[in-house]
């Protein structure tokens, strides 16, 4: 038994050590645990957030670059998804059924005039869809962005808050090797004034 442990002996020292010791450690290792288990929900939370935003990430970016192809001159992809869809059939049927009843009464079979509006209506029907497409489009875009927008905030605060929590887990572990610095000096000193007889 070296003079430090018999000090500590002598003035009962050691036994306050030891149960402050304890006290010191257990809430520390429980700061540590709480700080550890946040940091996983802040990870966790990061992950679910990135699923919320990222359909209406991914639709923005993919309408930004139909928009883009469009306007760059590649307009025959938008052309065929307007083409494709059932509206543009049953529109071009409407609009031929009227046309057809409006030359019958008006006697307009005769005049040559019938082919050339039924072309006309196959035309303004496929304009009017592709123009219904690109405002659709231009929508999804912006929401995109919203998206984007929204993803990128939730992201900074919540890196934020795991840098905060980070910090906080690392002040557990300095708070305490400090304490223990501290209750060590302490404990070195009253030693040594017990010793010497506070002299």
């Amino acid at each position: 038994m070296g003079l430090f442990s018999k000090i500590m002996d002598f003035t009962g020292i050691g036994n306050l050590d030891k149960l402050t010791r304890t006290g010191a450690t257990q809430a520390a290792k429980n700061a540590k645990l709480a700080g550890e288990q946040t940091l996983a929900e802040q990870q966790a939370l990061k992950a679910e957030i990135g699923g919320i935003y990222d359909p209406r990430m991914q639709a923005g970016n993919q309408a930004f670059s139909d928009i883009n192809d469009f306007y760059s001159g590649n307009q025959q992809g938008l052309i065929d998804q307007a083409q494709s869809s059932p509206f543009m059939s049953s529109l071009i049927n409407q609009g031929e059924e009227s046309i057809a009843r409006n030359a019958q009464m008006t006697g307009g079979l005769r005049t040559g005039t019938t082919q050339e509006n039924l072309a006309g209506n196959s035309q303004n029907v496929l304009m009017g869809l592709v123009q219904q497409l690109l405002q659709g489009k231009q929508g999804i875009a912006q929401s995109g962005y919203g998206a984007t927008d929204a993803y990128t905030n939730a992201m900074q605060n919540i890196t934020a808050g795991v840098g905060n929590t980070r910090g906080q887990i690392a002040n557990v572990d300095v708070s305490r090797a400090a304490q223990k610095q501290n209750m060590l000096g302490g404990l070195v000193s009253a030693g040594v004034s017990a010793y010497t007889g506070g002299v």
